[in-house]
């Protein structure tokens, strides 16, 4: 057919050269438009970047400040001294004295065996050791820092660096694997990564004088062989993280005190740690932290997108706390300056610092708290007159010893914080000469912020929301049920030894008929078993729900737990999960039920509003409003019940027969003797569950392995303070002190001193 058309085998040649021409060309052409239009971009700025150099401006983190605007952790321009990574590992040394040997011997290099270079190598890198371990001891000098700890300062650094480098190769591992369908080897992707020729700080803020030394022997490196090890030095600028009110000396007035306890000069309180646990610290950045939001995100074909916020190895993030919840608001943006070669031109992007986050803590009030709480005061220690001797079990708190617990202040108004401290204390001091002493003490736990991350059984703290929901119910003071419960000892009479009342074990005793304000009042579990009862646990597990148990309060903080609260919403629980003995002993506190003191003192602000509830919040004005209305809150507790609950805190703490009016073995003093304010309280004696160390890390008590510490009963107090002229309650106190034993004894004079630590303050 072509031989028809194209007679001349030159003019068919001359063709099929045509043909394959312009397939080329359509090939290039295709070509070309693909790198033009399609990835054009891409490679422009690739192609750019050559031209252009950057230098990254660090940002500033931003500030936490209290409510009255003091300043309770900054960013604050230091430097640090940095070494470069082959000296922290000791490959320095063996590299030098290899290229020195290979210098002077290089003419038979060749030829020389492996063990004489080997020789060679070693002869010399005595000396280069040598430099490095006067390198050390030069730093641990210039920064007053124990060799001992130096050292361990480079281990850590190398251990990080090589599981950085472990899990890079890894991926790499996979990547190339998947990308050739063929095994690769490590050593085909064990390419050092940039940790490992970047310098690392061994010395962070170095004064001034420490600054200068390193510099100048740096400086002097260059004309001294002898030296050069501080090439591999580097002093750079940077920002540490400073918590400037952490420390604080706090006088306590002691004239308040129970009379033991009782001395008209004042005491001078050393206080380290103040608002450690709520404030937060930082650490070092994580792969999953870069993964959450990297610096530079590539994505295939198109041109790299980079996130000045976004971390980079060596950056730093909150660890805990409110650094760590207010992360995004307190890292700012980094700056950038581009240096273009070609033109020699500068652009600059400033760098913008992180927002202030204002906390509702008031830090003069927190302070006078803490100082309160401390060990060395009395309170917080196991007292004779707090008991009728000392306990026969070894693992309870014996006479002198110190206690554990926590303590709230909360505006009722607002939902706001004022105070909430926990003792433990950790400080900065401990954290940096004896790490283990927070982080790894099982038993005392000082890491742990118990205000939100412990939950405790409430005991008969719950009974006035116990006592409402009742009268809410219907299930007092209407219907069959008479408005008085009569006291006999026991629940049921067949079985006097089931469900007794305190004072009947106490005392063989009874409170005999009562309503329901004169039974918060004397605390009668007879009366509340009764209220139990007829409510079932699962309407009361519904209405401590209305009241925030079981539900995080929106604090603000990410270690808040929720403590436990069986699942009402589930009608099944009612029959098969639950039965009618753990509403018996949910309603005096017991049983299935904990919450943390941050909780509690948000469920009695709650009481304290009539029945509404809303978020607590350790940012100020991070709470404007109530919380909004769900099915589940859109029944409100009934106003008679609340102000029948709230006559019961009243004489509870204000009657002789109040369970939180004195203390009977102090000879009747009064708990609470601030004067000219209102104060309704409630104790409360709590079974604790047994303290025990989890020996074998598998998070459940294992009888025999694991080890009990410690047990007995919580002590509970919380109370509302009215000021004169205020319709309801402004300020709700709630305090717990672990194993303590009597509320009203142990926790009750504790929660009495916060009082006048508000005071002295200007809040009452």
């Amino acid at each position: 057919m072509i031989r028809r058309l194209i007679p001349s085998m030159f003019h068919r040649r001359l063709l099929l050269l045509l043909v394959v021409v312009v397939a080329v060309a359509s090939m290039l052409g295709l070509r070309l438009a693909k790198l033009t239009l399609i990835e054009g971009d891409a490679r422009r700025e690739r192609a750019e970047s050559v031209l252009i150099q950057r230098r990254l401006i660090p940002t500033t983190r931003g500030r936490i400040l209290d409510r009255k605007q003091r300043v309770l952790a900054e960013d604050q321009a230091s430097y640090d001294v940095c070494v470069r990574y082959p000296v922290l590992t000791g490959e320095w040394a063996y590299k030098q004295a290899r290229r020195a040997a290979y210098r002077a011997n290089r003419a038979a290099w060749q030829q020389l065996h492996t063990t004489q270079r080997d020789a060679l190598i070693a002869d010399y890198q005595r000396g280069f050791d040598q430099q490095a371990e006067q390198l050390w001891l030069a730093i641990s000098g210039l920064g007053s820092v124990d060799a001992h700890e130096l050292d361990s300062r480079r281990t850590t650094i190398v251990r990080r660096v090589k599981q950085i480098a472990s899990d890079v190769w890894v991926r790499r591992l996979h990547r190339r694997s998947e990308e050739l369908d063929e095994p690769v080897s490590l050593a085909d992707v064990a390419q050092p990564i940039g940790e490992q020729t970047r310098f690392h700080p061994v010395l962070t803020a170095v004064s001034q004088d420490t600054r200068i030394a390193v510099t100048r022997l740096i400086a002097q490196a260059a004309d001294h062989p002898d030296l050069a090890v501080w090439k591999q030095v580097q002093v750079r600028p940077s920002r540490r993280r400073s918590y400037p009110l952490e420390t604080a000396t706090v006088p306590v007035d002691r004239s308040s005190l129970p009379g033991p306890l009782r001395n008209d000069k004042p005491a001078d309180v050393l206080v380290e740690g103040l608002g450690l646990h709520l404030l937060g610290g930082l650490r070092g950045v994580w792969k999953e932290d870069v993964d959450r939001r990297p610096y530079r995100r590539r994505i295939t074909g198109e041109p790299d997108v980079v996130d000045l916020g976004g971390y980079l190895p060596g950056d730093q993030l909150g660890s805990w706390g409110i650094e760590r919840s207010q992360e995004d608001r307190l890292r700012g943006t980094r700056g950038q300056v581009a240096h273009h070669l070609d033109t020699s031109e500068q652009e600059r992007l400033e760098p913008v610092a992180g927002h202030d986050v204002v906390l509702s803590i008031d830090l003069r009030l927190q302070s006078r708290i803490r100082a309160v709480i401390d060990p060395s005061i009395g309170l917080m220690k196991v007292q004779p007159w707090q008991s009728k001797g000392p306990p026969t079990d070894p693992l309870m708190p014996q006479p002198g010893d110190p206690l554990n617990g926590a303590a709230v202040v909360l505006d009722v108004r607002t939902g706001e914080v004022l105070a909430a401290v926990s003792m433990p204390a950790m400080s900065l001091r401990r954290m940096r000469d004896d790490p283990a002493l927070v982080w790894g003490d099982a038993v005392e736990q000082p890491y742990l912020y118990r205000v939100v991350a412990q939950p405790y059984q409430p005991g008969s703290t719950v009974k006035p929301i116990v006592l409402a929901a009742a009268i809410t119910e219907g299930r007092l003071a209407s219907g069959n049920f008479a408005a008085q419960v009569t006291c006999e000892g026991h629940l049921d009479p067949d079985a006097p030894t089931r469900f007794r009342c305190w004072i009947y074990k106490m005392y063989n005793s009874t409170h005999g008929p009562l309503g329901g304000a004169e039974a918060i009042a004397r605390s009668c579990n007879i009366f509340f078993y009764t209220m139990g009862r007829r409510l079932g646990p699962r309407t009361l597990a519904r209405w401590y729900d209305q009241m925030g148990l079981g539900r995080p309060t929106g604090c603000g903080l990410a270690e808040e737990v929720v403590g436990d609260l069986p699942d009402w919403r589930d009608p099944s629980h009612n029959t098969a999960g639950l039965t009618a003995s753990d509403g018996i002993f949910m309603a005096i506190g017991q049983g299935p039920v904990r919450w943390t003191p941050l909780q509690a003192a948000n469920a009695y602000a709650a009481l304290a509003r009539g029945g509404r509830y809303r978020p607590a919040t350790f940012l100020l004005g991070g709470n404007d409003s109530d919380r909004p209305a769900t099915t589940e809150d859109a029944d409100r507790l009934a106003p008679a019940g609340v102000a029948m609950a709230l006559e019961g805190l009243d004489q509870a703490a204000n009657e002789r027969y109040g369970s939180a009016h004195h203390l009977s073995r102090l000879r009747g003093e009064r708990i609470f003797n601030v004067e000219g304010i209102k104060v309704l309280a409630k104790s409360g004696t709590a079974q604790g569950v047994p303290h025990w160390v989890d020996e074998n890390g598998d998070r459940r008590f294992t009888p025999g392995t694991d080890t009990i510490v410690r047990r007995g009963d919580h002590a509970w107090v919380a109370c509302m303070v009215q000021t004169p002229g205020s319709t309801q309650p402004n300020y709700v106190v709630v305090v717990v002190v672990e194993y303590g034993g009597s509320g009203g004894a142990v926790a009750g004079p504790v929660a009495n001193q916060i009082l006048h630590a508000m005071r002295a303050e200007g809040y009452l």
